[in-house]
């Protein structure tokens, strides 16, 4: 069936392509991955992945692989194998962070990195405090050790190491808080970093930054198995999650703007066609509106005060049964005794209407605040109907 589209839909049709044309290429844009995600990954290319210290692991010959399993599948016998966790993302369940310590107690090492470390590792001390001017700067070894071989090392910290404690070693430090510190736990060894850039593709040709991950991975041995950890960079793997994949993400998104343009073209042809309900000009609403207007050009600021003031007064009178000449003096006394009334604010009130009423500049926000408060003590006195 062919569907014959009149003048005002095809020029509706018109606008929405020239409109929704542009969102998509935008879209497209901004799903691009050739932004730096700020992950450390071996897979990026970019300052803040590994790549390059990856790779260089594996034209060397050393015994390396991404490990993309969960913590609970690594190896029983961890004896010779170091596990590289690298600003570890999310949060491990408690059997992922028991596997983890039961890795290193067996005779395994951990080389962490960063302060998300401290949700993963056992006896951990991080305390989450970028270090002032400490955009790679050059640090001394604190002590001689396997790891200290490196010499001066070039690091830009993000956290520091608090109180240390016993079987602890700090090898590098800043103004005395650790920024590389080691520890045993059974038989194993846990090695951190305060920061990742060190081993990133921008820091790894600094002076001592390579000879420090390699000291760090085993002293440099190629019998050692490294197995650099990838399942913690990475969204965990569950029904939901493939939804959330940039390019099926941005797609439903363009799927949406093209369902809701087609909507918008054809739904009204569908829909009851009811006339414009036009507001009567004799309704309050439109009275009010007049008389605005007319007080505005007028600049009759005054005339706007006086009105609702000579209204509540004659109310208020009416209500106690007193002549229309009263003072408002013998108002408010009368008010206080025969009603009762006895708000602070109405003396207060009336005192500034009557001063108001005398000032030939007053202001249109003034005279609002003045109406606003005798409409609200003629409901407290009730002298109109409360409807």
């Amino acid at each position: 069936m062919q569907i014959k589209l009149d003048k005002s839909d095809r020029r509706l049709l018109m606008w929405t392509t020239l409109i929704l044309l542009p969102i998509i290429v935008v879209l497209a844009l901004l799903s691009d991955d050739d932004k730096d995600s700020g992950v450390p990954t071996t897979y990026s290319a970019k300052s803040s992945g590994a790549k390059a210290a990856y790779l260089f692991l594996e034209e060397e010959g050393y015994n390396v692989e991404r490990w993309h399993e969960s913590p609970t599948e690594l190896p029983n016998d961890p004896q010779n194998v170091t596990l590289v966790l690298v600003s570890p993302g999310g949060f491990p369940n408690s059997d992922e962070k028991n596997a983890l310590q039961m890795f290193v107690s067996r005779g395994g090492r951990i080389l962490a990195t960063g302060y998300s470390a401290s949700w993963f590792l056992p006896r951990i001390n991080i305390i989450r405090e970028p270090i002032p001017a400490a955009v790679w700067k050059e640090y001394e070894p604190e002590i001689l050790s396997p790891i200290t071989r490196a010499g001066t090392i070039r690091m830009s910290p993000e956290s520091y190491w608090g109180d240390e404690m016993p079987g602890q070693l700090i090898h590098y430090a800043h103004n005395g808080k650790g920024i590389v510190v080691s520890y045993k736990i059974g038989a194993g060894e846990v090695i951190w970093w305060a920061a990742d850039t060190p081993l990133t593709n921008a820091g790894i040709k600094e002076a001592g930054n390579l000879a420090l991950l390699l000291n760090s991975l085993g002293g440099g041995s190629k019998d050692t198995q490294i197995l650099w950890d990838e399942f913690f960079h990475g969204p965990r793997p569950s029904a939901s999650s493939y939804y959330w994949v940039p390019a099926v993400k941005w797609g439903l998104a363009q799927l949406g703007l093209a369902v809701l343009a087609i909507l918008l073209t054809f739904a009204r042809r569908n829909t009851p066609i009811r006339p414009l309900i036009e507001s009567s000009r004799l309704s309050p609403l439109e009275f009010v509106q007049t008389l605005g207007n007319l007080y505005r050009r007028a600049n009759a600021t005054r005339t706007a005060l006086e009105v609702p003031y000579n209204r509540f007064r004659a109310l208020l009178i009416r209500r106690l049964g007193l002549r229309n000449d009263v003072s408002s003096t013998e108002l408010l006394e009368s008010a206080r005794k025969k009603l009762g009334y006895r708000d602070p604010d109405f003396e207060k009130t009336l005192k500034q209407v009557l001063e108001g009423l005398q000032d030939p500049d007053l202001k249109e926000a003034k005279v609002l605040e003045l109406v606003q408060k005798l409409n609200q003590h003629t409901r407290n006195l009730k002298l109109i109907s409360q409807e």
